[in-house]
């Protein structure tokens, strides 16, 4: 009987350990199960405000690969930086100031080089050209050079007792209509001949040769010069020895005629500055007008680096033959020359042709 009770009672208590296991198994089930709804609530939540694009299953990272990663980022955006080009603005005509604000905005350097423009203290220095050019594709921090005029120490200018004037020679319609070489002369030629044209670009030459000779004007005038142009279009009607007249009437100190060459051979290239050589008509200009040629020569070919074909005395120009000033006529290259004729058309080499010009009129003007 004793044996039988205490059998039960061993019964009862087994009995009792395997219900608390099964609460203990049902509890932790529960609470598992629980973990679980909650985290796909959050989980649901998060992929259906997420873009598609973040919604794939994102691997597992281990703190050393997210390092990694980070620091391959961090390289890629260096390099990205590192080889960001950029297009040059355009800044030629703007003050200085305004250039230099909009070249840093994007990035690049600056250089200021001085020309022989003078412009008085307190005048706006305006950039007369840059390099690169506006539109070169270039690295940032590339040096972008602006050239300015040069401001005079006091406000003064001493070159404001000259005159020189331009002739952009030719124009759009030809006249063979025949006037005198010369004052009496009997030997005549054509009023105004129409030039000749580029071989690539097809430009007439009057129309460039008035680009550089407004160009021309602009630094002259900034340097104090008074400028007079026999012509400012295309479209006029004026012959040699009109032009020449012109350049009398206005007293100018310098007679100074624009043109390009031309030539059968298309290897010819170069630039040259003509004179009139002794006549009875050239008078006391032949002199001066041969000092100022040599001046002019050695400016322009310095300034563009062009082939020097030397300052050349002529004695067949109606425009010399008339002219009672010192004068000169500069072949700027020949447009027969597929390459020089590119390079005329060019601003940019327009700018160094008047730049040289400039140089060699104010060194003739000035006695240097």
């Amino acid at each position: 009987m004793k044996a039988d009770m205490s059998r039960q009672r061993v019964d009862r208590s087994k009995d009792s350990r395997l219900r608390q296991r099964r609460i203990m198994l049902l509890v932790a089930t529960v609470a598992a199960g629980l973990t679980l709804v909650v985290g796909a609530v959050f989980a649901w939540g998060a992929i259906r405000s997420a873009p598609a694009s973040a919604k794939a299953p994102m691997p597992k990272l281990s703190l050393a690969r997210v390092e990694s990663e980070l620091t391959t980022a961090t390289t890629m955006e260096a390099s990205a930086t590192a080889n960001n080009r950029i297009q040059v603005p355009a800044v030629t005509g703007k003050t200085v100031e305004e250039a230099e604000i909009i070249l840093a905005a994007a990035g690049l350097s600056v250089e200021r080089r001085e020309t022989a423009q003078v412009v008085s203290a307190g005048t706006a220095v305006v950039v007369v050209s840059q390099t690169p050019e506006a539109g070169e594709v270039v690295d940032q921090g590339t040096v972008v050079v602006l050239r300015v005029p040069s401001v005079a120490m006091t406000t003064t200018v001493t070159t404001a007792q000259y005159v020189v004037c331009i002739d952009p020679g030719h124009q759009a319609k030809s006249d063979l209509k025949p006037e005198p070489i010369g004052p009496g002369s009997n030997e005549t030629k054509g009023r105004v001949m129409g030039g000749t044209t580029g071989t690539s670009t097809k430009l007439p030459e009057y129309e460039v040769v008035l680009q550089i000779a407004t160009n021309l004007k602009t630094r002259l005038e900034a340097a104090g010069v008074t400028v007079v142009m026999t012509r400012t279009t295309n479209d006029v009607s004026l012959s040699n020895s009109e032009r020449a007249i012109i350049a009398n009437n206005s007293k100018a100190d310098l007679f100074i005629r624009i043109h390009c060459d031309g030539s059968t051979n298309s290897s010819a290239s170069g630039i040259s500055t003509l004179y009139p050589g002794k006549t009875k008509w050239s008078g006391t200009i032949a002199a001066p007008s041969k000092s100022a040629a040599e001046s002019v020569q050695a400016s322009v070919v310095a300034a563009t680096g062009a082939v020097s074909r030397g300052a050349v005395a002529r004695t067949d120009q109606t425009g010399f033959n008339w002219a009672t000033v010192p004068a000169v006529t500069v072949e700027c290259g020949f447009m027969t020359n597929p390459v020089e004729d590119k390079l005329l058309a060019s601003p940019h080499y327009q700018d160094k042709l008047s730049e040289g010009m400039t140089n060699g009129i104010m060194a003739f003007l000035r006695g240097n």
